[in-house]
């Protein structure tokens, strides 16, 4: 019997090992890691400047804007062609429906050797047929090309301006980007509140359940507190349902498939021009794309009254032609010359003038314009830097008084559940703390804001 017993028991032992190896195994991946801890280690950690760089990378608008920059480029060669000689080719063919009668009366040709041509009344007449004529020109402008030449240029400036262009694309998609992190870790912060809020209201429904359970609360002081539990989580819910969707907007900036996880990693705590107004000035200046588009748009007024100053230059330029009636019997098959042509308006009533006027006013309007640009751009920025100033001030304050009500609360959580101070106590306090946590969350949504705003009016790529 003894023999039996301790056999049975090396059996249960055995077999109870075997069951826990599979439990380990179902629960725990091949390195020994808890399968909840490594799919949380899966999820790939989502920085501020990876997002950023995914987005120029992989942004469908920034893709868009790109062509813009090719079609410009295009335009340059297009202008540069035509520096080139210009040839030309022209058929006609064409077939009588009446024949045509010319007549030529006695000696209207003149005399020859003392004899009247003709020395009768002629008349010619022509067999309705299909006739034929071919026309090759070739053209090699001159003049012409220092008026090419200004085009280009100012193609070539018209491809700056989209490149800048492009340029601010990039820079609102990387202000949406931030935009979008910044709300997430806003949300985060939010979402992480409230399941706190959530912990701390399921000990006061275990306590509370247990002085109901001892006689010392009533029922209707349990069902409140389950009724705050009940919102909280609900609050959870919302916030955790928020989360997800500005994860989707998220994915849909950078250019990939919106059900893509990530987490998020803390950013920088304050930047560099946050400490110096006038650095942040120079930095606005500098990178600002609205004050390079007004430069370009100076530029392209230039170019554009060089070119109506061109107008005035005569154009000139070598020429040959070809011509052939290879089907008109009594005229020569091929005819070939080569010279210059010469095209000069010599009087317009001042309409050049007028032009080139319009033009010079344009330049101005657009100098003027930049200087306004600039001044803008400043205001903006001083807008935003006190903002932002005012934010992070708003932030620390809000915090602190966060801090203190959380202290407060867990004193007074303490005292309730040794019996030291009633349920309505706690719940004043909650709310109070509640109140507290709803203003931290006001000053740190103004924070991410004046933070997103501030960096926008820098215009930094």
């Amino acid at each position: 019997m003894s023999r039996l017993f301790f056999t049975a028991f090396l059996l249960l032992l055995t077999a109870t090992y075997a069951l826990a190896q599979d439990a380990a195994k179902e629960t725990t991946t091949g390195n020994g890691v808890p399968k909840q801890d490594a799919a949380n280690d899966s999820v790939e950690v989502l920085t501020l400047q990876q997002a950023l760089e995914q987005a120029q990378k992989n942004n469908r608008q920034i893709k868009i804007a790109d062509q813009a920059v090719l079609y410009a480029n295009d335009q340059i060669l297009a202008v540069k062609t035509q520096r080139y000689p210009q040839f030309n080719v022209e058929l006609l063919g064409s077939g009588l429906l009446t024949p045509i009668n010319v007549e030529i009366p006695k000696g209207a040709l003149g005399p020859v050797n003392g004899t009247l041509v003709p020395t009768e009344n002629k008349n010619i007449t022509t067999d309705p047929h299909f006739s034929a004529l071919a026309f090759i020109q070739a053209y090699q402008p001159l003049s012409q090309l220092f008026n090419v030449h200004l085009n280009v240029q100012s193609a070539k400036v018209s491809k700056l301006l989209s490149e800048e262009q492009l340029r601010q694309q990039r820079q609102q998609i990387t202000n949406s980007v931030k935009d979008s992190y910044y709300t997430l870790l806003q949300t985060q912060a939010s979402l992480e509140a409230a399941q706190e809020n959530v912990k701390a209201l399921q000990e006061v429904d275990r306590e509370t359940d247990k002085y109901v359970e001892e006689k010392t609360a009533l029922l209707y002081q349990s069902t409140g507190v389950k009724a705050q539990l009940a919102q909280a989580e609900l609050e959870v819910v919302t916030l955790e349902d928020t989360l997800q969707t500005q994860k989707e907007n998220l994915n849909d900036l950078l250019g990939r498939d919106i059900r893509t996880e990530f987490r998020l990693a803390e950013v920088p705590d304050s930047l560099p021009e946050e400490q110096n107004l006038e650095l942040a000035r120079k930095t606005a200046l500098a990178n600002r794309s609205e004050i390079k588009q007004a430069q370009i748009k100076i530029d392209q007024a230039v170019y554009a009254r060089r070119i109506q100053k061109a107008q005035y230059i005569p154009d000139f330029g070598i020429r040959y032609l070809f011509f052939s009636p290879f089907t008109i019997n009594g005229f020569p098959s091929r005819v070939n010359s080569l010279g210059f042509s010469l095209k000069w308006e010599v009087w317009d009533w001042g309409y050049k003038r007028h032009l080139m006027d319009e033009k010079q006013r344009n330049i101005e309007q657009n100098k003027l314009s930049m200087t306004e640009t600039q001044s803008q751009v400043v205001i903006d920025l001083d807008n935003h830097f006190r903002k932002l100033r005012e934010a992070r001030a708003g932030l620390k304050a809000a915090q602190i008084a966060k801090e203190a009500e959380r202290q407060k609360l867990q004193v007074v959580m303490e005292q309730y559940k040794e019996k030291a101070t009633l349920l309505s106590n706690l719940q004043t306090e909650q709310a109070n703390m509640a109140q507290t946590s709803a203003q931290y969350q006001q000053a740190l949504s103004n924070f991410w804001t004046a933070r997103a705003d501030f960096e926008k009016s820098l215009g930094e790529d």
